[in-house]
């Protein structure tokens, strides 16, 4: 049975959401993909593409960081559950001037060694 976190069991996740702001801010690709498990098998889907691989998505982040001028956003604190070794992370972020104000962004984790690494993201709009 998985377990849902609070306090202090919350700090490697809210780590992991503090560095996806930052890269997203800084516009940096190789700390985007270093917060993604190192197989080929990561996957991205919802609200622009669907990506299956490690490439594709390093790509749409090249890609996305050199065509937008970037956005500011606010993220709520993470629900997280946890099961053993993987985690499920949900939060949601309210995007200035976005088209969709409301995203939902949830992330599958497995942990490798120690360290919380994206296996599964999903991006869509917030449901209402």
């Amino acid at each position: 049975m998985s377990t849902r976190l609070k306090g202090e069991a919350l700090a490697p996740f809210l780590h992991i959401v503090k560095q996806y702001e930052r890269c997203i801010k800084d516009k940096d690709v190789d700390g985007m993909m270093s917060l993604f498990v190192d197989d080929n098998e990561p996957h991205s889907f919802g609200l622009h593409v669907n990506l299956n691989s490690r490439s594709a998505i390093e790509q749409r982040y090249s890609d996305y960081f050199n065509s937008e001028a970037g956005f500011e956003s606010e993220i709520e604190e993470p629900v997280v559950y946890l099961h053993g070794e993987a985690a499920c992370m949900c939060a949601q972020l309210s995007i200035k001037g976005h088209e969709h104000p409301k995203v939902r962004v949830t992330a599958f984790l497995e942990n490798h060694s120690g360290k919380w690494l994206i296996r599964h993201q999903h991006i869509s709009p917030s449901p209402e």
